[in-house]
């Protein structure tokens, strides 16, 4: 006997369903202390939302599928399906907490997205999906006794496995998130896989991929890369690409970790581990580690006075690469002329040889000068131009001019107020004659600080 059955909104005090029976509903709670039961065979379809606060209980053979026509569909509780379907006309069934799947997890259209959670397998559970028809945002695993496996591909996962010896129980874990594999961004796809026999496997690997999970890599560049830690360092195993069949083949793999794929074509230069700065007094030490370098020309280092303007970038230095290095290398930069202000912003602008570059994280420093003070201009003697650098250590009205061995004033270079910070001005003598010339700074700061200084200077032409 077959029994369709339609609901709107579902709030279920209790419900257990014995027979063969199509239900049809918009959203569903399971209340508190409550418990839904799907007998065997049963089909649940929801397009809206799916909330449990309660039990649920899904029978065998019986199949959840939501189907809603506009919009994503979340999931609130840890939930065990026996067979899950996605098919929805538009966005994705989102999930709030981990779930099993004991059956048949089908993606029809529409991407069940984990939302960083994760899909436990049962044993006998397999996967349908095809690009952006998939699972992805999270981890989907099973657990699987490989003996002899022979092109065995546990859970349609895509780690296709053939192999000569017993693996035995075996976890295989599939990730969709980008890796950093020995400086290259690999594809939206990883594998760990984690045998309990796991040495002289003489193993054969077919990683499977979709090309939506590409991203910007050159698929006939694709190339095997394993790691043993994790993911935090990684070797290029090679392997052979089929570019019809979205896959890549490895024999004589000797035992299994974590797997993905990268572009042998286009490494990022530089994987770097750690940017930071050191302020010591009126100067900025910045300090960086790099855990790999590919083709490293070298760091270009530049500042910018934070504003409230958009920022611009100085180059303020250059620290020649290492080229290729697999191990750490260590460098360091002193900004003894940091000006402009007390806040400032630095970043590396790393180059290869081939002239690509990429720019690191923005790291931010506040330098505070500990007392007022009008250097000396340089350079001096000068023609026609020269600078001239002073620092003040708390805000107020500044107030720098020139004037000539009269007395009479030639030029008012500040007359504002200026936040604390090191700042330089330049003073343009070409209209003026060979000579000696004084400028002089006045600073009513905060607190009643007052500050004047005055220093020589010659023009010689």
């Amino acid at each position: 006997m077959k029994i369709k059955k339609y609901f709107n909104r579902i709030s279920f005090v209790s419900l257990l369903l014995f027979t063969t029976i199509s239900v049809y509903g918009q959203g569903l709670t399971i209340g508190t202390s409550t418990t839904l039961s799907l007998g065997d065979n049963t089909t649940f379809s929801l397009s809206d939302n799916w909330t449990d606060n309660g039990t649920f209980s899904a029978g065998t053979g019986s199949t959840v599928i939501f189907n809603g026509a506009s919009g994503n569909q979340t999931v609130t509780g840890v939930e065990t399906f026996d067979n899950l379907t996605i098919n929805k006309t538009s966005g994705n069934m989102v999930l709030a907490n981990n779930i099993n799947v004991n059956g048949t997890l089908t993606c029809t259209s529409g991407n069940l997205d984990l939302n960083n959670s994760s899909c436990s397998l049962g044993a006998s559970a397999t996967v349908i999906e095809s690009s952006n028809n998939e699972v992805l945002n999270g981890t989907i695993s099973i657990d699987k006794k490989l003996n002899a496996p022979a092109s065995f591909n546990a859970g349609n996962l895509g780690a296709e496995i053939t192999s000569t010896a017993n693996l035995g129980t075996t976890t295989i874990t599939r990730g969709s998130a980008v890796q950093t594999a020995n400086g290259n961004n690999s594809i939206r796809r990883y594998y760990d896989i984690t045998p309990t026999t796991n040495t002289g496997l003489n193993a054969t690997l077919v990683f499977y991929y979709y090309t939506s999970e590409l991203l910007s890599l050159t698929e006939s560049t694709l190339s095997l890369f394993k790691s043993t830690d994790g993911g935090t360092t990684w070797t290029n195993e090679g392997g052979t690409v089929n570019t019809t069949a979205h896959t890549v083949t490895l024999s004589g793999i000797n035992s299994f970790s974590r797997w993905t794929l990268a572009s042998t074509s286009s490494p990022l230069p530089v994987e770097l581990t750690s940017f930071s700065a050191e302020v010591n007094e009126n100067t900025v030490k910045l300090n960086w580690q790099t855990a790999t370098e590919v083709n490293n020309y070298g760091f270009e280092i530049q500042r910018s006075v934070v504003t409230s303007q958009k920022p611009v970038w100085m180059k303020i230095g250059f620290i020649q690469g290492h080229g290729n290095s697999n191990l750490p290398v260590e460098y360091s930069f002193i900004d003894k002329n940091p000006i402009g202000g007390s806040n400032f912003d630095y970043r590396l602008k790393q180059i290869d040889n081939d002239g690509n570059f990429e720019y690191s994280d923005i790291i931010k420093v506040k330098v505070m000068p500990g007392q007022f003070s009008l250097n000396q201009n340089y350079p001096n003697p000068f023609n026609p131009s020269t600078s001239i650098k002073y620092n003040i250590p708390s805000s107020g009205f500044v107030i720098l001019i020139i004037y000539d061995e009269l007395g009479k004033e030639v030029e008012r270079l500040v007359n504002k107020n200026q936040q604390a910070g090191i700042y330089e001005v330049t003073f343009n003598a070409s209209a003026l004659a060979s000579g000696i010339y004084f400028y002089r700074i006045n600073v009513n700061g905060e607190k009643n600080q007052q500050f004047t200084s005055i220093k020589k200077m010659i023009l010689m032409k």
